[in-house]
Parts: C-alpha cells; sequence; structure tokens
C-alpha cells in the first residue's frame, strides 16, 4: 500500500513522525483470508438459491392453505406477484402429492407464505384452529430460514472484517 504524506498543519512535524502517524493507519490485510471467506460466502449463498425446506403438512392443511390463497388472502399492488408464485408452487405440491409429512417450498416461498399469513384476520373460533396450524407449521420453517439468513450475515460480517484486516471473535 503507497504511503501518502500527511498534509503539514505545523512545522514540528518530521518525516519521521508522519512514517509513525501513517504505519498506525495502514492495516495488514491478509488477502487469502478475505478471497477464503468471499468464496465461503458465494458458495452458500449460491447453495440457498434452490434450497427448499421442508414444511409439515397434511392434505387437510394443504386444503385449507389453498383455500386460503385462493379466496381469503389480502394482497396489495406488486404483493399479487408473490400470491401468484405461492398458488404454483401449492398446484405443484397437490401434483406431486405430500411426501412424508411435508411439502418442500423455497425460501421466499416460505417467507411469503408467512407474510400473508401474518395479515389474516378473522372473527370468532371457528377459524381459529386451522390459522393456528398454518401459522406454526410456516413459523417453524422461517426458523430454519432465519438460521441460514443468520450464517450469511455473519460471513458477510467476516468478510468486511477481513477486507479491513481486522479480526473479529
Amino acid at each position: 500500500m503507497a504511503k501518502t504524506k500527511i498534509k503539514e498543519t505545523s512545522p514540528a512535524i518530521t518525516e519521521e513522525q508522519n512514517e509513525a502517524i501513517l504505519d498506525k493507519f495502514i492495516t495488514n490485510v491478509d488477502q487469502e483470508k478475505v478471497d477464503s471467506i468471499r468464496k465461503d460466502l458465494e458458495d452458500f449463498k449460491k447453495s440457498l438459491t434452490n434450497k427448499e425446506y421442508a414444511v409439515s403438512m397434511d392434505a387437510k392443511l394443504l386444503k385449507r392453505f389453498d383455500s386460503f390463497m385462493n379466496e381469503e388472502v389480502e394482497w396489495r399492488s406488486k404483493e399479487a406477484l408473490g400470491v401468484t408464485e405461492i398458488l404454483k408452487r401449492i398446484e405443484a405440491v397437490k401434483k406431486e402429492g405430500i411426501k412424508d409429512g411435508v411439502a418442500y417450498l423455497t425460501n421466499l416461498e416460505v417467507e411469503a407464505s408467512h407474510y400473508f399469513l401474518m395479515k389474516w384476520s378473522g372473527k370468532g373460533s371457528s377459524e381459529v384452529k386451522s390459522f393456528i396450524s398454518l401459522w406454526k407449521t410456516f413459523e417453524e420453517t422461517l426458523a430454519l430460514i432465519q438460521q441460514d439468513n443468520a450464517v450469511v450475515k455473519d460471513l458477510e460480517q467476516q468478510l468486511a472484517a477481513a477486507e479491513q484486516g481486522l479480526e473479529i471473535e
């Protein structure tokens, strides 16, 4: 890294003092470490691109989810795109069938489904059980997604620190 002379504001600063000040601000960046963390981050993000998460589901719950997304979901503007994608996935799950008590959805499908479920409102107790069942199943899967997101955030922090020559614990 090239050293730049600090602009003299006082004639009392010698060339040696200037060098000492600059040395304090120059960090030793381990480029191999930076490259390694960057590769780990890219690889992890790539692994998440098409990752599908198992959402606990039986035929009755799938039917209720389908009904909610087709008939009751509230959306605004571009949220319609999310509803459309979720409905496509529901159709695919119905065709494929539920395997071992789970349906497989991508992180965006789970997050969007959870978002729309959190907007659900009702009256009385008739729909309470079906709401709780749907909400719980997506909430559990969302926790797994959040774990993956935490790994991404941690790798991003490690990369930022390594690029600055810092160690984080």
